[in-house]
């Protein structure tokens, strides 16, 4: 048995006459204590509608919706007369979810703040077209008028709804304004709520939509950051600025600062000192980027900063062992950065430390956490800038080598296993830079989460990932090279397109790290790579095995 999907009561709209008015400066039309509801379209002059607790203009195009109970006078305000015409109507509500029968509703009325309406698209043309067919006597015309004026009332209704959206985003406007002015005071919900005119709870909805958090959410962001402002920049004690951000409890205060931005409020002071001399793991690069060059990091980040890279500043960093807090501490580091909030504990002991979860954020996420903690946002934007300029040129550039329909597929090669990769990592400059075309089976996953890392496949499974072009990552020890060459002398190898159209690219050891500066070299390359500029004159062999 098919179940049926019960839908709300919802009133149909009865069409019962139409009148046309016409009012010179001195004369008032009256609406009060009607038997129906009305409809008014100005098709002439200006004038004024009165009640007992409002007034607004009515304008050529003006349309005003009255509910039977409605007490309204309309007036003419210029030495033209004010024209305009009047649908009287019935809305007929369902007596219940049940049966069918509907009677006309006394109590119906418009759910908006507002019963005018300016410059509602097309309604005067429709209304005179309603007027000059109001004495139709064939059925068939006498219906068509009907369903005209649904239309009309379409017309206005989603014409209310808009109106709707704009005076809600205005009010968030406001309210939002008045976060930044009075942070420092005791805000509610409800006061905010107030200010807006609307419920708390559909304030919040319509705040979350606009802004992307909630209200309260968005006041402790706005007091965070001048905390942060006041804690970089002045000697106040702790108690003052908790105070001076609209917070009495300077302990909650410290906890809540702590949740936003990572660290407590004195670990972010001596994080904040002018002389920044950090000990990193995992975010080297990072720091790089955003113009501070740390005192020690793992010997392989050196390694690889002074042998891919190439930067000098990895001369001027020391190399540190694993489990070496002694060689640690002997640095006298302003703080410590690391990715395990295991290691939080241990290095705290040693010097202000923040934990930044590898897998919580992409790469753009943690340079702008870290920018944001160490009062680096300035530089975080200019990086973010100049890197964007580079993501557009490159991309008209390969765009102009490339086919639209050509896939891309990228082959991580380990030891004992195989992985096809998504946005993360090495994906991130042909997927999210340049928005090459993943596999069908890749795509699937980035629709599902746009941050998707990678997923196992086995040999077999190379044929349902097949694309016309093939970036390989090999790990560089014996056993994943000996994988890939055996993989390569398997049929189901042979038969992958990117293979027989000579498109497979043995990628250098820059392209599995994922930092900002590897990222713009990862950039060149790709441009390299796709425009064919160092591969116009090789044959399919060697090109297979370009950077190899």
């Amino acid at each position: 048995m098919i179940g049926k999907n019960v839908l709300p009561p919802t009133p149909l709209f009865l069409l019962q006459d139409i009148q046309q008015v016409t009012l010179s400066p001195t004369e008032a039309w009256t609406f009060s204590g009607e038997s129906t509801h009305a409809v008014l379209i100005v098709t002439k002059g200006s004038g004024r509608m009165l009640s007992e607790s409002d007034q607004a203009a009515l304008l050529d195009g003006s349309a005003l919706v009255l509910s039977r109970e409605s007490a309204r006078q309309i007036s003419a305000d210029t030495d033209d007369p004010l024209r305009f015409l009047v649908f009287y109507f019935d809305a007929l509500q369902q007596q219940d979810q049940v049966s069918n029968d509907y009677s006309p509703s006394l109590s119906w009325h418009l759910d908006h703040s507002s019963c005018v309406f300016h410059q509602v698209d097309n309604s005067t043309e429709l209304a005179l077209t309603l007027y000059a067919h109001r004495q139709a006597n064939d059925p068939l015309e006498a219906f068509q008028n009907q369903i005209r004026f649904q239309q009309l009332l379409h017309l206005i209704w989603s014409h209310a709804e808009r109106q709707a959206t704009v005076e809600t985003s205005s009010v968030v406007d406001q309210t939002i304004s008045y976060m930044h002015t009075n942070y420092a005071e005791p805000i509610t919900l409800d006061d905010l709520a107030n200010r807006a005119g609307l419920t708390p709870r559909y304030y919040t909805e319509v705040f979350k939509k606009k802004v992307g958090k909630s209200p309260i959410e968005y006041l402790t962001s706005c007091r965070m950051e001048h905390a942060k402002t006041l804690l970089r920049e002045s000697n106040k004690r702790l108690r003052e600025v908790a105070r001076l951000v609209g917070y009495a409890d300077e302990f909650y205060f410290s906890r809540r600062f702590k949740q936003q931005v990572g660290v407590s409020p004195t670990v972010f002071v001596r994080m904040n000192q002018k002389q920044m001399a950090p000990v990193t793991f995992h975010y080297a690069e990072y720091l790089l980027a955003l113009g501070i060059r740390p005192i020690g990091a793992p010997e392989e980040q050196v390694t690889y900063l002074r042998e891919q890279l190439r930067m000098k500043e990895a001369d001027e960093i020391v190399s540190l062992p694993e489990n070496t807090p002694d060689l640690i501490k002997s640095l006298q580091p302003t703080f410590i950065l690391t990715e395990s909030t295991g290691d939080s504990a241990a290095f705290s002991k040693v010097a202000p430390t923040l934990a930044l979860p590898w897998l919580d954020h992409d790469v753009f996420g943690h340079l702008n956490i870290l920018a944001d903690v160490l009062g680096l946002k300035d530089q975080a934007h200019l990086w973010l800038k100049q890197h964007e300029q580079k993501v557009l040129k490159a991309k008209r550039c390969i765009d102009a080598h490339i086919q639209k329909k050509e896939t891309f597929l990228i082959l991580n090669v380990r030891p004992q296993s195989l992985l096809a990769y998504g946005a993360r990592n090495i994906g991130h400059v042909l997927y999210k830079s340049l928005k090459l075309t993943p596999p069908k089976m890749i795509q699937e996953e980035l629709t599902r989460n746009p941050n998707f890392w990678a997923t196992p496949i086995n040999e077999d499974q190379l044929s349902q990932y097949a694309a016309d072009w093939l970036f390989v990552h090999i790990f560089d020890d014996d056993l994943s090279r000996a994988h890939f060459l055996e993989l390569m002398k398997q049929d189901v190898w042979q038969r992958i397109p990117a293979v027989q159209k000579g498109q497979v690219v043995i990628l250098n050891p820059i392209w599995f790290s994922y930092d900002p500066l590897s990222l713009d070299i990862q950039l060149e390359e790709a441009v390299q790579i796709l425009t064919h500029a160092n591969t116009a004159k090789l044959s399919k062999e060697k090109r297979n095995i370009l950077h190899g």
